[in-house]
């Protein structure tokens, strides 16, 4: 003798109930690992050497001077007008003589890779290790940088030296 109890009767409406139950279920606990934890993306910090920062519809990046011989350095830098007009650009170094740069809508030009005249400051007051303030301006808007005096003995800078003057 075979006694069957019944035990729930699973009509289709009762499994489709009970699968989205153990699916909203299974899915909290599966996501629910990044509540806690940090997330990093909130906290963006540069990695790079150089300050960057905007300047009316021009952003400067990664700026460096990177010291030569004497009072010779060359800047090196990205510069990225973000507007839809041509933009002139001066970058005077504290100590040294103005760079004017011109970039059209939606440009990007690196400065000082590799070095030429133009990204060549000369009369730096600053020595290797030390921060020299490089004014940026664009579109009636000035910038102060700190930017940092590095030498090309470290590794990434040591083919951006100024090149000799003729």
């Amino acid at each position: 003798m075979t006694f069957r109890i019944p035990l729930v009767r699973r009509t289709p409406v009762r499994r489709t109930a009970i699968a989205l139950v153990l699916a909203g279920s299974a899915f909290t606990g599966l996501t629910a690992c990044t509540l806690w934890a940090p997330q990093d993306t909130l906290y963006i910090e540069e990695a790079s050497v150089g300050p960057s920062a905007t300047v009316g519809d021009v952003f400067v990046g990664n700026a460096v001077l990177v010291s030569g011989e004497g009072d010779t350095a060359n800047l090196v830098a990205t510069l990225v007008n973000e507007g839809g007009a041509t933009q002139h650009v001066q970058i005077a170094p504290e100590g040294g003589q103005t760079i004017s740069v011109t970039l059209k809508p939606r440009q990007t030009k690196q400065l000082g890779d590799p070095p030429n005249e133009l990204s060549q400051v000369t009369g730096l007051d600053a020595k290797p290790g030390a921060l020299t303030t490089v004014s940026v301006t664009s579109g009636g808007n000035t910038v102060g940088l700190q930017v940092p005096v590095v030498t090309g003995s470290l590794q990434p800078y040591g083919t951006l030296t100024p090149s000799p003057s003729s």
